[in-house]
């Protein structure tokens, strides 16, 4: 049986909120990519994450990671408690660890201290999970404040509540448009600070936005994902259409959904 709990936490352009999962093992999801970073504190068995397009399999241990530009399935074999705090996508380029972890996890170590993290995971093993929250909070918040801001933050802050607003249907010249820029200049605010180019942030958050309107708050399961996907496709939408509404190209969608298959029937 998993347990799963939302806790409100904030730190602005840092945190946005906080979950503890408490998984006694079996369980499989799909981690979407909403344009957001994650710092996890693991309790117990790492899990395993499973890139849906590529099949290449990594530990889903303790750590912080940036942007994703795929979907990747989480299988949890053993007992573990899991907490998540979901970053801002621009809390990377204001905590500074050494790049912006696109597609890629480092350990604890990148963003908060050793100290903290040994209190933040003894709070969770002996469950009081809103003090660990509280603690590794305050870890990035004083972090963050070691460091000058980048140039540019606060209007990128602007663009990703747009993009939020809109659930990413949105035109990246209209984004520009919107602070008085070039699409050149967000260009380059997209890729220092969040690490990727416009459309690539556009489309994770419309793939994260079709798939939640489906499946709804907290963790989404391959089956989830394979029936938000496969209802889209036999409405008969424009190839055009497919892209703009679900952040997937017509041929990556079905590649899609033909992998989760192949895992949901695998189990």
């Amino acid at each position: 049986m998993t347990a799963y709990r939302w806790i409100e936490a904030s730190a602005p352009l840092l945190v946005e909120h906080a979950w503890v999962l408490r998984d006694e093992g079996g369980d499989r999801e799909v981690l979407l990519p909403d344009g957001r970073g994650l710092l996890q504190l693991v309790v117990g068995a790492p899990g395993v994450r499973t890139d849906v397009l590529t099949g290449e399999q990594t530990d889903d241990a303790s750590g912080v990671r940036g942007f994703s530009s795929r979907a990747v399935v989480r299988e949890q074999a053993a007992p573990a408690v899991r907490l998540g705090l979901q970053l801002h996508p621009l809390a990377l380029a204001l905590l500074r660890p050494h790049d912006l972890l696109v597609d890629r996890c480092a350990p604890l170590a990148a963003v908060v201290d050793e100290a903290d993290a040994v209190l933040a995971r003894d709070a969770l093993a002996h469950g009081d999970d809103e003090d660990a929250v509280r603690v590794l909070v305050a870890a990035l918040v004083a972090r963050s404040r070691t460091a000058d801001r980048p140039a540019g933050v606060t209007a990128m802050a602007e663009v990703v509540a747009e993009v939020d607003r809109t659930r990413g249907l949105v035109a990246a010249a209209d984004l520009a448009r919107a602070q008085g820029v070039t699409v050149s200049d967000l260009h380059r605010w997209c890729v220092r600070l969040v690490g990727v180019a416009p459309a690539s942030y556009l489309a994770a958050v419309r793939f994260a936005g079709f798939v939640r309107e489906a499946a709804g708050p907290g963790p989404v399961s391959p089956r989830d994902v394979v029936g938000a996907l496969q209802w889209y496709e036999s409405s008969g939408p424009a190839p055009r259409e497919v892209e703009r509404t679900t952040g997937l190209a017509p041929a990556e969608l079905r590649r899609v959904v033909d992998r989760l298959a192949l895992s949901i029937a695998a189990h």
